[in-house]
């Protein structure tokens, strides 16, 4: 039988050709490709990236200015802080002991109320000046919170110091006051980290809130507290006290909380109005 030698690539099998027309549903060539606009290789739309206020130049500006006036002040707070817990807590009667301070501490003080006022702006801002934001700018927002704020602390020494002068003696009264602005302090650092995550994680605004708001009430407890041992005489200065709370405690933050929503939404319907 004579040897034949075959292709060694070549398959055993028959294989028919195949044409296109063979193939499912005889489509032509043209029924593979698609012609025309094709939606899911378009991508989806550019939008505005959202900026975060912590980018914004205004607010860290604020925040700078912030930190120089801890740092300018910073070899004085260890003389402020050995003061800190007496002034916060005690009711002891040394009526030299609280005349003599130095203007090293109230730089520390006015450094420690800046910083509370611009911490609470920035809070109340990422609950309720978003919708602000757009239209004036995170730092005019801001900024025109924490200057409220700051109103608001110079208008309660006022109050403070005239109720005061009125019902306690001098001591006592300066006693009171030196309570307050340490309750401030203490205010101002418990709410300057959370003030400072909000900036950069807006999606914590709710938690932060909520957690400026615990603080802001357990300082102002502490204050209270201190404000009635250095009030209470007998069951009838109770009376005077509770006309205290509603006068000086409680009916100007109602107020002012009243007076921020009138104005948010007054803002908000004139920027939706415009063009």
């Amino acid at each position: 039988m004579p040897l034949t030698t075959t292709d060694s690539i070549q398959s055993p099998f028959a294989v028919p050709a195949c044409r296109i027309d063979d193939a499912p549903g005889h489509l032509g060539i043209k029924g593979f490709f698609s012609s025309g606009r094709v939606p899911f290789t378009e991508g989806y739309e550019p939008g505005v990236k959202a900026s975060l206020p912590g980018y914004d130049s205004g607010v860290l500006c604020l925040l700078l200015l912030m930190f120089l006036m801890l740092a300018y002040n910073f070899r004085h707070y260890s003389t402020f802080l050995k003061n800190f817990a007496t002034d916060l807590f005690s009711i002891r009667r040394r009526e030299g002991f609280f005349d003599v301070r130095t203007a090293s501490e109230t730089g520390v003080q006015l450094s420690m109320i800046f910083m509370a006022c611009l911490s609470e702006g920035i809070i109340i801002n990422s609950v309720a000046g978003q919708s602000l934001d757009r239209g004036f700018g995170v730092f005019a927002v801001i900024g025109v919170i924490t200057l409220v704020a700051a109103l608001y602390y110079v208008w309660q020494l006022g109050a403070y110091f005239t109720v005061g002068a009125v019902f306690i003696d001098r001591v006592s009264a300066r006693m009171w006051m030196k309570g307050f602005n340490a309750s401030q302090a203490l205010l101002a650092m418990l709410l300057v980290v959370p003030a400072l995550v909000v900036l950069f994680n807006p999606g914590a605004a709710k938690t932060v809130a909520l957690t400026g708001a615990g603080f802001y009430i357990l300082t102002r407890i502490v204050f209270i507290c201190k404000g009635f041992r250095l009030f209470y005489d007998n069951f009838g200065s109770l009376v005077y006290f509770i006309l205290y709370l509603c006068s000086l405690e409680i009916v100007p933050l109602v107020l002012l909380y009243r007076t921020v929503l009138f104005l948010q939404n007054l803002l908000t319907e004139n920027l939706t109005l415009q063009p």
